[in-house]
Formats: C-alpha cells, sequence, structure tokens
C-alpha cells in the first residue's frame, strides 16, 4: 500500500511554537498529581507496534497509522465526565464478538463512559502507549486540592508490568466512582493544562505531544451550580483554546448525549474555534455522520472508531465526518482499511485496476462489523468505491442511483 502517503499524514502534526504562561486561577505545584512525567521517555519501534497489532487483526495500514502516532505521543489522557446526569439511561454499550461481531446494547451514560474508558486502557496497553484516566468528580476529593493517584486518577502503563492488575485498578476506580456532582470541565482542565505547561520545554525537544479526550454528556458548569451559564460556557471555550493553541496537545470530545443543546453547543465550538479539535459521536452516531458526507463505501468499524476517539495526527481519519473525501484520499483509506500490502505497489495503478486489486483484497479478508448497517460486511463496498472513485459505467450509474431517492 502506498504507506509512505499515510505516514506522511500520521507525522504531520501540529508544530509547536513555545508556550504561553495560562491565565490559571491556583498555581501549579508537583505534589497536585502522581510523579508519571507527560514526557515518555521509552517507546517501541514503529515497525514493532505495526507488526503487533497486525497479528490482532487490525489492517496493516491502519497499524501503521497507529504506529506512527505513538512515536509522537508522550501521553495519553481520558476525562471521564461522572456527574450526576451521566446516570441517564439511555447510554448504549458496544459488546463485540470473538469473530468481530458486536452487539449494542442498552444502559446509562455512565456505563458507556466506563466501557469506553476499559476498552481504550486495553488499546493502550496493547500499543504500548502510556495513558491515564481523570475523573471529573471523585468520592473524596475536596474542591481545590489537588489529584492522587488511584484516587482521583489513574496511569496504566504496559511497561508497568501485570497489565490485568491495572485494568483491575481502573475497573474499581470507576465502580466506586458513579454518577455524582456537577460538570466543572474547566477546573479539571485547567489542572491537565498546568500540567503541560510544566512539561511543555521536555515534550518540545522531545517532538512529542499529550493526546487529551474529554469524554462527557453535559454542558460545563462552575464546581458550585448545575446550571451552565453563558459565562461557564465562555470560561470552557477560552480554556480550550489556551490549550490546544498554546500548547502541545491535541484534543477530542467524544460525546455521550442526544440532547440537542448540549450536541449543538459542542458542534459549534469544533465549529468556530479552528484548532486541533474533533467532536465525535458514538459508533452508530458517527457511522451514520461518516457516511452523510459522502463517505459511506467503507464499513465503519469499532477498531476506526477507536484510533479516532483517542486522536490520530492523520488528517485524512479526522476528516471523514467533515466532508467527502477526494479521490487520493479514498485511495488511501481504501488500502489501509484492506490491508494492502507491497509498499507503493498500489500507487502506480490506474483507478479501475486499483479498484480490481482492493476488490481481489476485499474477497479475501474476512467480514466485519459495520456500526452504520449494524451487521457484519465486507471492509469496503466495491461497487461504492467505484462511485467514489468514478470508475467505468458501473461506478457512474451506482454514483446517479445513491443520489436518485427511490
Amino acid at each position: 500500500m502506498n504507506q509512505s502517503l499515510l505516514s506522511q499524514q500520521a507525522m504531520a502534526g501540529v508544530q509547536y511554537m513555545g508556550a504561553s504562561a495560562p491565565p490559571m486561577a491556583q498555581p501549579y505545584s508537583d505534589d497536585t498529581h502522581h510523579d508519571e512525567s507527560l514526557v515518555r521517555e521509552r517507546m517501541d519501534a514503529v515497525q514493532t507496534v505495526q507488526g503487533g497489532l497486525v497479528e490482532l487483526g487490525v489492517p496493516a495500514g491502519l497499524a501503521g497509522v497507529v504506529a506512527e502516532d505513538d512515536q509522537r505521543i508522550g501521553r495519553r489522557i481520558y476525562l471521564l465526565d461522572n456527574s450526576g446526569s451521566t446516570a441517564a439511561g439511555d447510554g448504549s454499550v458496544l459488546v463485540e464478538g470473538r469473530n468481530g461481531s458486536a452487539t449494542q446494547v442498552p444502559g446509562t451514560r455512565w456505563e458507556e463512559i466506563c466501557a469506553f474508558a476499559e476498552d481504550h486502557a486495553r488499546w493502550n496497553l496493547t500499543v504500548g502507549t502510556p495513558c491515564e484516566f481523570v475523573l471529573l468528580n471523585s468520592w473524596s476529593r475536596v474542591q481545590g486540592s489537588g489529584m492522587q493517584e488511584g484516587r482521583d486518577c489513574l496511569h496504566v502503563d504496559r511497561s508497568l508490568g501485570d497489565v490485568a492488575a491495572q485494568l483491575q485498578q481502573l475497573s474499581t476506580l470507576l465502580r466506586n466512582n458513579g454518577p455524582r456532582g456537577v460538570t466543572p470541565l474547566v477546573a479539571r482542565l485547567e489542572e491537565i493544562q498546568q500540567r503541560v505547561y510544566a512539561e511543555a520545554p521536555g515534550l518540545a525537544q522531545r517532538g512529542q505531544l499529550v493526546f487529551l479526550t474529554i469524554v462527557t454528556d453535559g454542558l460545563p458548569t462552575s464546581p458550585y451550580s448545575g446550571t451552565s451559564t453563558d459565562a461557564d460556557k465562555q470560561s470552557f471555550i477560552s480554556t480550550l483554546r489556551n490549550l490546544c493553541a498554546n500548547l502541545p496537545l491535541q484534543l477530542v470530545i467524544r460525546l455521550c448525549t442526544d440532547e440537542t443543546a448540549t450536541v449543538e453547543f459542542y458542534n459549534d465550538v469544533d465549529e468556530e474555534l479552528e484548532l486541533p479539535l474533533d467532536i465525535l459521536d458514538d459508533i452508530v452516531g458517527e457511522a451514520q455522520e461518516v457516511a452523510s458526507h459522502g463517505n459511506d463505501w467503507f464499513a465503519y468499524t469499532p477498531t476506526l472508531h477507536r484510533i479516532r476517539e483517542a486522536g490520530t495526527l492523520c488528517k485524512m481519519l479526522d476528516a471523514i465526518d467533515e466532508r467527502k473525501l477526494t479521490k487520493l484520499e479514498v485511495r488511501q483509506l481504501a488500502e489501509a482499511l484492506c490491508g494492502a500490502s507491497g509498499g507503493a505497489s498500489l500507487a502506480g495503478l490506474t483507478d479501475r485496476q486499483f479498484v480490481r486489486e482492493i476488490n481481489r483484497l476485499v474477497v479475501q479478508a474476512p467480514l466485519v462489523y459495520d456500526a452504520r448497517r449494524r451487521a457484519m460486511a465486507q471492509v469496503v463496498s466495491i461497487n461504492r468505491l467505484r462511485a467514489a472513485l468514478k470508475v467505468g459505467c458501473r461506478g457512474a450509474l451506482y454514483s446517479i442511483l445513491r443520489c436518485c431517492p427511490l
């Protein structure tokens, strides 16, 4: 496959130009958190990470994107919203089977967030990327006090050994800190901001970024009120701007709600800030969003969604829920999803030859779970791929039929 092009996208990143001090109400202190540095000293080679993921069934192209990302990551941080509203029963959990199948199971929003956290812990342990999970509200923390490892947050890292014990510790932390309190996103983000600011020189020296995923179901509030005011929203937007514009950090917001006011607020933030920020829905909602932009020729799988939830430097994967991919991007993604091999061997093919080769790979590949169809399917629809690349009469006809409602 044309791995070099995918690698270039994955490594493009945001160049760190120097951090300006964030305006903070409380100074950062080294005793407010565990001693783990955000700067990563050890990492596996790209080929090692990619090979390990391929052995687990991840397509070679996607595995390459993850492996390239891994070289730029100092730490992944997941901020988990456990405010009282996460007790609402309109959440869902994706339960994956052994053969690649999956089932959407109803649950609370908090159960969805817990499943998300445990899934990403397993994923990062597999890849070898250090990560940590930070609670929005923890049981015994007093407002204004610093975070403590094991009480307010948990660091998960394969290099620490005994991954089963680490996963159990995370499960216990989540179980002991069910829905409670309000949504003080700004207060927690300011703590993370101070940590990243303090270590920005070390991160920049190694060309590393912090990837932050906020998993939330609600609008930002102060620590003392359950009502989100205009001032709370503006403070949140200002904090996001400082995080993304001034620090070596990539940001994803994963929504766990369909409430119109909340979704509209975060979508407006995404459109207006023009920062390295991505807003994602659950896997079904995101699959439908991707397809609505004309990118309906591939299966939207749990692996693809997981990569995007964690944040990626591959701009093509960020764009699939925002616009229709270009023909070049269609070819790149098709190669990545089908596990094409042989370096740049497909780059010189005509579009017609390319579709024929992808068809050969698709026939050989196992079926995958497609969240849009909620069923097992081929990883790429050849008819829809023809239409996306405008190949032949069948491709042109299929493209026309897709645009004409029956």
